[in-house]
């Protein structure tokens, strides 16, 4: 219970800070990185399915494959990162990355995530930072934190079909 209360605080504070110039997520998410129905039943295999295809997209090596997946898991065993609101974003740091890597998911059935709502999630957001840059780690689970956060914004990424709308969504909410 205080894990999940602590998580909670955490949320509040990202979604109150505004002098903190955060990263673009739409700078960072591209067509390819967005999977528009997940195959996966729970979130194990969701976090699997996630790193496979940022390994296909050559966001990540297949050599370090295994090793960020065990780096997800761990920290998803240690504290969900379900926020709630149907809404999870599984992270980590690597030095084994140069670039932020995001993959934006959706299951329209949902997926137990332990969420601090205890409801299923819908939209999942992998996010691995390198480890040189934790300060952008931090400023980007804000920003995205602070997106989710708005239901109308979550309620229209999920009626969406296509990459491209998804990406306009974002932008556009990025923009207001």
């Amino acid at each position: 219970m205080t894990v999940k209360l602590l998580n909670i605080n955490i949320l509040i504070s990202f979604q109150y800070i505004r002098f903190v110039t955060f990263m673009i997520f739409s700078d960072n998410i591209n067509k390819s990185n967005i999977l528009l129905k997940t195959k996966s039943i729970n979130r194990w295999e969701l976090i699997d399915e996630l790193v496979e295809l940022a390994v296909k997209n050559k966001e990540i090596s297949s050599e370090d494959c295994e090793e960020i997946k065990k780096t997800l898991i761990d920290r998803e065993k240690s504290m969900t990162t379900g926020i709630g609101n149907g809404v999870a974003i599984p992270h980590c740091a690597s030095s084994k990355i140069k670039d932020v890597v995001c993959i934006l998911s959706f299951n329209q059935q949902g997926i137990d995530f332990d969420s601090i709502d205890n409801q299923p999630v819908k939209i999942v957001i992998l996010l691995i930072v390198p480890k040189n840059k934790l300060s952008q780690h931090i400023k980007t689970l804000a920003n995205i934190a602070k997106m989710m956060s708005n239901n109308s914004v979550r309620e229209k990424l999920l009626t969406l079909k296509t990459q491209e709308s998804i990406i306009k969504t974002i932008k556009e909410f990025e923009q207001s």
